[in-house]
């Protein structure tokens, strides 16, 4: 059943490959059959022409079989040196911490990382980029380079022309509309929203595609929009929601309209019609979706809430027709299906799909009081994506029928529902958990149908677990010590399907420590002098020398540059040297404890055409220090130093030598200390690939050529 997305590379299955990809796709043209109602028409021609296009293509796949097998051969043939392995995977388990691990197994909690290191694989740590953010790390895992050469240096960066922070790894542009005059004509032609990948370099999956080497890459960070490569790609971090944000979730209560929420929506849900004859309540509320950009359209879902008493509670969305789905109060719900209709948008924008969960809360006495009804962010449907989430795009179809749906948003797991109270831990935990197995399902099958060529899927579960459980600490029932036992079980499983001729690579992009305390740098830049305000608390940029935006950068406001800049070129040198001197000398008033254990200029840390787009200056904060919540997207606080009161408590934006990865090989290991970038040259060599000269890390395995060796940070 999962052939057919992976092509025709496991031989004899070629003409599988054609009648799979044939089923899918007429699947696929019978759910578009489906739909009645205005439009029909267009839906059932369309059907048709899916039909008639699916079956065109399985009989030409069928035909070509033999030869692209020939091609395939030929491409592998050129492989500069022999392989000595038939199959690399690389389980990435981000934020996976080597000080917690050691812990562990000191106390017998990890049998299965002990039975690997008791046969003969060897733990490292393993050097982050700085900083130790999961944009920079994991890009410079997949393209083998430092971020000089990548241009990803933090999940933010200032857009110097309106001076306001954007992603650092992705932007989507909506042309505007062309007008055109024909008389006393005026016709209109809107353009396709553009989505375009900022992260520079070549991933070191594409060199393998040379050599027709198959790949399977299931949610890497930064690998939105997908590249095209010799196999499937599911993209991870920086999938947007529906909304076009990373993450934003709906909380629904009635008089919630205009609350506050960071991270999310506030409601109404209006109570409609009074109790029923056996004492049944209702409620509405409409779902803000997504906007069209420059059109002043915007789209919404009518939900509907019924309670009958007890625990018996139904949920039923707009245009699914006597369709409900009965909730659990403190549970979240499957999947379900949530779509938009944008009225006088183009046909090809009028109705967008997208899935969620919901999770019911009811406040004060059960039955009696008022619902809170929790949505999650609106994912994209990868069984009919708006956007490009997989190549190739029948990849996201075939998995969303392996799962049963899945989460497609980048930062999947709701952490600010939780920081806000609208969710509660048991429920968090759920949902992180049932991501987790939503890819290890995926795991299972790229490894059941990738017998040659490379396996890599990261699963961010250890990451937020840390991240909001952290100060509970390892003790017997706290998350992260269920988090690290988990995944040890999911170690033991993966190593046992692999044989003497496989590579298993266990890898963390960073690890974690404490984060109790908030410095807020555009505070401390005012109080130094360095930042203006303005009369409403903003950056005066008229009179502003140098800010902060991002983890762990500030930027000088540079003439010619930023485009409000101030500073000339010729006294940067100086500023720089100025901020960074008073920088190192920052305390906490409370201790009298240093904050800041580094403070580097960008030319120290990095080297490579992006350079330029770095911070000017970059800072890596003491265990339990990191940069403030609001300094972070470029606000202006009132306190320097001040406590981290968030359920966030763990972090990895600190000094880099403070949060090293781990690497746990099932190969010798040459280097003593073994950096992220050097996973990417490690594959290729293995694999019968010379590095290439571009990479600044070289391969760890003890017979690797001396490839690829340059600058290491």
């Amino acid at each position: 059943m999962s052939d057919p997305v992976y092509s025709e590379s496991h031989g004899p299955r070629g003409p599988a490959l054609a009648c799979g990809l044939l089923a899918a796709l007429l699947l696929t043209a019978g759910e578009s059959a489906a739909y009645v109602g205005p439009g029909a028409g267009i839906g059932v021609a369309t059907s048709f022409l899916v039909f008639l296009n699916a079956l065109l293509i399985g009989l030409l796949s069928v035909l070509l079989w033999p030869f692209r097998l020939l091609v395939r051969g030929l491409k592998r043939s050129r492989l500069p040196k022999r392989p000595r392995c038939r199959r690399v995977v690389v389980l990435g388990l981000d934020g996976f911490s080597p000080s917690v691990v050691r812990e562990l197994l000191s106390q017998g909690a990890l049998p299965n990382i002990s039975r690997l290191l008791d046969s003969g694989c060897q733990l490292s740590e393993l050097r982050t980029t700085r900083p130790g953010v999961s944009p920079v790390a994991w890009s410079s895992f997949q393209t083998g380079t430092n971020p000089g050469k990548h241009g990803v240096f933090d999940f933010l960066t200032p857009d110097k022309r309106l001076l306001v922070p954007k992603l650092s790894s992705v932007e989507v542009k909506t042309p505007p509309p062309r007008r055109l005059r024909i008389g006393p004509l005026s016709l209109t032609r809107r353009s396709n929203a553009v989505v375009r990948g900022l992260r520079g370099g070549r991933p070191f999956w594409s060199y393998l595609a040379r050599y027709a080497i198959r790949s399977a890459v299931i949610r890497v960070p930064i690998t939105f929009p997908p590249e095209e490569l010799d196999g499937v790609l599911l993209s991870g971090m920086c999938v947007p929601d529906l909304r076009g944000t990373q993450g934003s979730f709906t909380a629904m209560s009635p008089g919630w309209a205009g609350r506050k929420l960071t991270g999310g929506l506030a409601c109404d849900l209006t109570e409609v019609g009074g109790k029923g004859k056996r004492g049944e309540r209702c409620w509405r509320c409409a779902i803000p979706g997504p906007e069209l950009p420059g059109e002043g359209l915007a789209s919404s879902a009518a939900l509907t809430l019924r309670h009958r008493g007890g625990t018996d509670w139904s949920l039923s969305l707009e245009g699914r027709r006597g369709w409900k789905k009965k909730l659990t109060a403190g549970s979240l719900s499957g999947w379900l299906p949530v779509s938009f209709r944008m009225p006088g948008a183009p046909a090809r924008a009028r109705k967008m799909r997208s899935i969620a969960r919901f999770c019911l809360r009811e406040c004060g006495e059960p039955g009696t009081g008022d619902p809170i009804l929790y949505a999650t962010a609106l994912h994209i449907d990868p069984a009919s994506p708006v956007l490009p989430i997989s190549h190739p795009p029948l990849y996201s179809r075939y998995l969303a029928r392996l799962t049963g749906g899945f989460a497609t948003l980048g930062l999947a797991e709701d952490t600010w529902a939780l920081n806000e109270g609208i969710t509660t831990q048991s429920t968090f935990l759920e949902q992180a958990w049932s991501i987790f197995d939503e890819r290890k399902i995926m795991l299972d099958d790229a490894l059941r149908a990738v017998k040659r060529g490379l396996v890599v899927c990261v699963f961010d579960t250890s990451d937020r677990i840390q991240h909001m459980f952290w100060r509970e600490g390892l003790g017997e029932g706290a998350p992260v010590r269920e988090m690290y036992r988990r995944m040890d079980s999911l170690i033991g499983e993966v190593a046992s399907r692999l044989t003497a001729r496989d590579v298993l690579l266990v890898m963390s992009d960073h690890a974690f420590t404490s984060f109790d305390t908030c410095i807020d740098l555009n505070a401390w830049l005012a109080s130094e002098g360095y930042l203006a305000r303005s009369p409403e608390g903003s950056i005066e940029w008229s009179a502003t020398r140098a800010y902060s935006m991002g983890m762990a950068g500030i930027f000088l406001n540079l003439q010619g540059r930023e485009s409000a800049g101030m500073v000339s070129r010729s006294e940067a040198d100086d500023l720089l040297e100025e901020i960074a001197f008073r920088l190192r000398e920052l305390r906490d008033p409370t201790t009298g404890e240093r904050v800041m254990l580094s403070v580097l200029r960008s030319t120290e840390a990095y080297d490579g055409p992006y350079c330029e787009d770095a911070p000017d200056l970059l800072f890596g904060t003491a265990e339990g220090y990191r940069a403030g919540w609001g300094c972070v997207t470029g606000e202006v606080g009132d306190r320097v130093i001040y406590p981290n009161e968030r359920h966030w408590t763990g972090d990895h934006s600190h000094e880099p030598s403070l949060v090293p990865g781990i690497l746990i090989s099932s190969r010798p290991l040459e280097k003593d200390s073994p950096a992220i970038w050097d996973i990417g040259p490690t594959v290729l060599d293995l694999l019968g690939l010379d590095v290439p000269s571009h990479m600044d890390g070289s391969s760890l395995c003890p017979e690797a050529a001396a490839a690829g060796k340059g600058r290491e940070q």
